[in-house]
């Protein structure tokens, strides 16, 4: 599930490897099906029109608020390619994809001879094994909704009691301080991408969203059944993270975003055909809107070795699955991924999509900050670094399907947690481009400045993306002090040259006179527009006893600090 993925066949497939496939693994698995993504040379006859692939008012002003255009992605699959292709016999049809220019089908191996012949096939992969299904091609986005006495929901006025269990990991990434400010996620719609959300239609976590219109069934693509919760419990424990509101016991990190649920994993295997699932769940939730994805699932060894993953094929662009990773970022969509749990064991590395670099990676971190050794390592095999931040993934608290709370491990908890930090900041800023949420998300994390394979930025602080953005938007050109922890500063740069930093500590001389003495002078280039500034053993807290004095000179200016703030000096 988390820690999976494939290497698919970019060429098609020989009569040879067709027969070996098909009849060892049917020989292995009597009740299943062989199943295929067949691509097409071409999108046919079909124009790019103002909507040709009939996406709702949400995604097209998505599309229209980041100036994306529409273009041939957005095309459906050519009708006439698919009628042609299910005219062959023993092809049924799972689904279409428009983004791969084909279509996933369940074939025998005479079928699949067939389909080489026709001259608009560009190429067939065989995806894995699956058990028989009846064709659905129709998804159903149905909005659970429940009468209900009390259902209001707010998080401005939220006591540490009210948080119950999730409060310290909340905490952690500073959604809590956001949530006081009002930004809880409201008006942004979040798909959640999973194996299954056993009784999320019932479990105390999740009634106030349905008595609010916030909760929505999207597609299982993994069944084609719509059946989402009656089986599988990680979807659920995922979905609390982010979204649960049941005050005085659990309050997710975004509870008042609008959720819409994608089955796209099936739990008993790992194939190929998981990845084209979350590909189809992904072109879905872009055609009704979605502002972001967070997906607790990821890929790199499959249960046919053959089709397992190297290392070096970790580059953002081998998979099935980060194409479709890729293209939905390019869509406007905000994509966070679990790292995986293969820190500790041989495969040791991230799988994919969590490999985009253009998808915000989350790793797992212990409630100090640190690095939970399970979580998967970075970086890419063309050195973009992973994970991008980290938040709590070890012995996180997360929601049960029987209505409880208990506590677990993995990048899975970590990633809806910071999705909720993300959510709100979209809330906050609707305006920001996904790309530009990313950065000021990693510019401002406790490793910003000195990143790495474990933890990459470090963990999210949401409440200091807010100051930082707050403070670019009203005044980009001029230096500030967005936050002073217990020792360190953390600085928003702008223009700056030179950091000039001391720190002194107040001393009686004879047991009458104050005197200062100097104990830290450091001179500091700024390299990034966020510079922390590290006060070694010296915690600041005790502001009675230690002195800061910093200077900051750029062309055009110098400023010094003053009650932690910083002035211009007068010349």
């Amino acid at each position: 599930m988390e820690s999976n993925t494939n290497r698919p066949f970019t060429e098609p497939i020989g009569k040879i490897l067709l027969l070996l496939l098909f009849f060892s693994f049917t020989h292995t698995y009597a009740q299943s099906d062989s199943v295929f993504l067949v691509k097409f040379i071409d999108k046919g006859a079909a124009q790019v029109t103002d909507n040709p692939g009939k996406l709702s008012a949400k995604a097209l002003a998505r599309r229209e608020k980041y100036d994306i255009p529409i273009n041939e992605l957005d095309l459906p699959v050519y009708g006439q390619y698919i009628s042609a292709t299910l005219a062959t016999p023993g092809v049924r049809l799972r689904y279409s994809l428009k983004w791969h220019n084909g279509i996933v089908i369940n074939a025998n191996v005479k079928s699949i001879m067939e389909l080489q012949k026709l001259a608009f096939v560009s190429s067939i992969s065989y995806v894995g094994l699956t058990p028989p299904v009846e064709t659905i091609e129709t998804p159903l986005h149905t909005t659970l909704q429940l009468k209900l006495k009390e259902s209001e929901m707010n998080t401005t006025d939220l006591s540490v009691e009210d948080y119950g269990m999730s409060y310290g990991q909340n905490r952690q990434i500073g959604v809590t301080n956001l949530h006081k400010l009002g930004y809880n996620g409201n008006g942004v719609t979040v798909a959640v991408f999973d194996a299954g959300f056993k009784n999320i239609n019932t479990i105390p976590a999740f009634l106030r969203h349905q008595a609010n219109g916030r909760l929505t069934l999207g597609y299982d693509a993994a069944d084609l059944d719509n059946e989402f919760t009656g089986s599988d419990s990680h979807g659920t424990a995922v979905s609390s993270c982010t979204g649960a509101y049941d005050k005085g016991k659990y309050i997710g990190s975004a509870p008042l975003a609008h959720y819409i649920l994608y089955r796209s994993e099936q739990g008993a295997t790992e194939t190929p055909l998981e990845e084209l699932n979350w590909c189809k769940a992904a072109e879905l939730a872009d055609s009704v809107g979605v502002d972001m994805i967070t997906s607790s699932l990821g890929y790199n060894q499959y249960d046919d070795q053959t089709l397992s993953y190297r290392h070096s094929q970790l580059d953002g662009n081998t998979s099935f699955i980060s194409l479709g990773a890729r293209i939905a970022v390019e869509k406007g969509i905000l994509v966070l991924n679990s790292a995986g749990n293969s820190g500790d064991n041989k495969w040791r590395k991230i799988g994919t999509p969590a490999d985009v670099a253009h998808v915000l990676t989350v790793g797992a971190v212990d409630i100090n900050d640190k690095y939970g050794r399970f979580s998967s390592q970075g970086n890419t095999s063309n050195g973009t670094t992973k994970p991008d931040i980290s938040a709590l993934g070890v012995l996180a608290h997360v929601g049960s399907p029987s209505g409880g709370y208990y506590q677990g491990y993995g990048t899975s908890y970590a990633t809806p947690i910071a999705a909720g930090g993300v959510a709100c900041l979209l809330q906050a800023f609707p305006n920001l481009a996904p790309s530009d949420i990313n950065h000021l998300i990693r510019m401002t994390a406790t490793r910003a400045s000195l990143p790495d394979s474990f933890v990459g930025y470090g963990v999210a602080r949401f409440d200091l993306a807010y100051e930082l953005q707050r403070h670019i938007d009203s005044s980009p050109d001029i230096p500030k002090i967005i936050k002073v922890d217990d020792n360190q500063i953390i600085l928003y740069t702008a223009d700056l040259n030179s950091i000039e930093i001391s720190l002194s500590k107040r001393r009686k001389f004879l047991g009458i006179f104050n005197i200062n003495k100097n104990i830290m002078k450091d001179d500091i280039t700024a390299t990034s527009t966020v510079c922390i500034i590290p006060l070694g053993d010296y915690s600041i807290k005790c502001s009675q006893k230690h002195t800061i004095k910093i200077k900051l000179t750029s062309d055009v200016d110098t400023y010094e600090l003053k009650n932690n703030e910083l002035y211009p000096c007068l010349h």
